[in-house]
């Protein structure tokens, strides 16, 4: 196929622009001693009084440092790879596909099917070999190979197919819905390569970095939501059925208060055939070049005993029994005396303590309020959303418990903080164009109503002119 060609691979059981939906978004051993012996077997063959010879010890080697996790993403495992061949544009895609018990044969292009409910079985009709999946499992789809793919077990069985297409087939139509497609990737370098797919479950509050990678990876968030930045760029908050394309290092945040999850697929290292490099052969040996040896082989060709080297046997005298021998009297051992065994005394948890304002972690919220809202006293920004309890309910009007209250995919803290915006709408300057798709999708201004100052409002321009809302030369 065009583009690229897979090869096999395994299965396991298990800017900085960010380009996203297809518009550019920010978003030990020691040393043997055989040898030494060797030399010293040797030594006492030419003596008539051997010397004893002081053992040497070798320093251990070094143990190895383990690589078996990610520092910065130590809970990153990689749950697919395989081999792909890159030549030429390509993108990232991602379908969703239900299904059935009944097998359905598709072929194409590297892939992986990764298992989001109930399980599959997946079977590479040239091979003949099966894998089945569980959720958060997935398997390596070579280029190419047809393979069948069916539904096992009651539950429904849903998987996403992540696949790599040539440029020219990222619109060809495939089963299923398709979630996301990326901008053709053009510095990709040609060759073959190794492709990963990783996974991770992140619980709020951790931090996980995307590792070193070969061109630009896809990041596609499975579950919950998390922050994604790139350096020197703010937060961009990223949901479960949503992707993005990283150029470079990225950063992965769950500053929700539920887990999250999301797998990276990226190319790794180029990989040479097998037997393509050969070795360099030595160079033979020269006459000069050739030393004797300055010690006796350690197995020599045995040489006929002469009359003189005989040796006359010792005659060992045989061992003689008792019949009835004595015995040895045992000590016997006292019987343990058994010791009480105090408990160990069980302190007390101090109570919570109750401020004298009635506001215990000084959020601004009163406690008897915060239990009527259902947050935290003693956690003074319980949605982890960037605003204290108190100025969500007082200043802004949001909802202290939801770190997303008018669900536009930014979070309350960074609409007040870093954009300006409300947190309480989703349309700050009432434009018709949410602030989401005007800070990532069009560039435009979410606090202004006309960002380019034509007259004509950024939403209008968008969605009834088809002009460019921040061009004025465009008007309608």
């Amino acid at each position: 196929m065009a583009g690229q060609a897979g090869e096999s691979g395994r299965p396991t059981a298990e800017g900085s622009p960010l380009r996203e939906r297809g518009v550019l978004r920010a978003a030990g051993a020691g040393v043997t001693a055989l040898g030494l012996l060797a030399g010293s077997f040797a030594g006492a063959l030419a003596q008539e009084t051997p010397q004893a010879a002081a053992p040497t010890v070798a320093a251990p080697a070094p143990a190895s440092v383990s690589t078996e996790f990610t520092v910065g993403a130590p809970h990153l495992q990689t749950v697919a790879q395989g081999l792909t061949a890159l030549d030429g544009p390509v993108v990232w895609r991602v379908r969703e596909v239900t299904l059935s018990p009944s097998a359905a044969q598709e072929s194409g292009a590297t892939s992986f099917l990764l298992q989001r409910t109930g399980a599959s079985v997946v079977r590479n009709d040239v091979s003949t070999r099966r894998t089945r999946l569980e959720p958060g499992e997935a398997a390596f789809l070579s280029a190419g190979d047809p393979f069948s793919r069916s539904a096992v077990g009651a539950d429904p069985s849903i998987v996403w197919v992540v696949e790599l297409l040539p440029e020219a087939s990222a619109t060809a139509a495939g089963s299923g819905s398709t979630l996301f497609t990326s901008e053709p990737v053009t510095d990709y370098p040609g060759g073959t390569f190794d492709v990963e797919l990783q996974r991770t479950v992140m619980l709020p509050g951790q931090v996980s970095e995307i590792p070193a990678h070969t061109g630009p990876a896809l990041v596609m968030v499975t579950a919950g939501r998390v922050q994604v930045s790139a350096v020197g760029e703010p937060p961009a908050p990223l949901g479960a059925g949503n992707g993005v394309l990283a150029p470079e290092a990225l950063t992965v945040r769950n500053g929700d208060t539920e887990p999250a999850s999301f797998v990276v697929a990226t190319i790794g290292e180029s990989v040479d055939a097998a037997g393509e490099t050969a070795g360099v052969p030595q160079a033979a040996p020269t006459a000069a070049s050739v030393a004797p040896p300055t010690q006796a082989p350690l197995l020599q060709t045995p040489v006929a005993p002469t009359a003189a080297a005989n040796l006359v046997p010792t005659v060992v005298p045989p061992v003689v029994l008792d019949p009835n021998p004595t015995p040895v009297p045992v000590a016997a051992e006292p019987t343990p005396v058994p010791v009480a065994i105090e408990p160990t005394p069980v302190s007390e948890q101090p109570a919570v303590p109750i401020s004298e304002s009635g506001d215990t972690d000084g959020d601004g919220l009163s406690d008897v309020d915060e239990a009527a809202y259902g947050s935290d006293p003693l956690n003074k920004d319980y949605d982890a959303d960037g605003l204290a309890d108190g100025d969500e309910v007082y200043v802004f009007g949001t909802d202290p418990l939801n770190n997303d209250t008018d669900g536009d995919g930014l979070l309350d803290g960074e609409e007040s903080g870093s954009y300006g915006t409300s947190p309480a709408t989703s349309d700050a300057d009432g434009d018709g164009l949410t602030d989401t798709d005007e800070i990532f999708t069009y560039g435009t201004d979410p606090a202004a109503f006309d960002s380019d100052g034509d007259g004509v409002p950024d939403g209008e321009e968008v969605l009834i002119y088809g002009t460019d809302p921040l061009d004025p030369a465009s008007g309608p």
